[in-house]
C-alpha cells in the first residue's frame, strides 16, 4: 500500500474511534456511569491493532529485491 494511501486510512480509523468513543462515552454517561469501561479498552486494541497491520512493513520486501539480479543471461 502507498504511503499516501496508508495516510489517508489512518485519519479515517482515528476519526472513527474518536466518534465510537464519544458515543460510548456519552451513553454512559446518560446511564450514571463515570467511565467508559471495558469496552473503551476493547475500542482502544481494536485501534492499535488496525493502525499496527496498516504501517506493518512487508519482509519478504527486501529479500525480493536483492534476487532480482540473479539470471546469468543479465550478466
Amino acid at each position: 500500500m502507498e504511503k499516501s494511501a496508508k495516510i489517508i486510512v489512518t485519519i479515517v480509523i482515528v476519526i472513527a474511534w474518536m466518534l465510537l468513543n464519544g458515543l460510548l462515552t456519552a451513553a454512559n454517561d446518560a446511564a450514571g456511569r463515570s467511565t467508559p469501561g471495558f469496552l473503551a479498552i476493547i475500542l482502544m486494541m481494536a485501534f492499535i491493532g488496525a493502525l499496527t497491520a496498516i504501517w506493518k512493513k512487508d519482509k519478504n520486501n527486501d529479500n525480493n529485491k536483492k534476487d532480482d539480479n540473479n539470471s546469468i543471461l543479465q550478466k
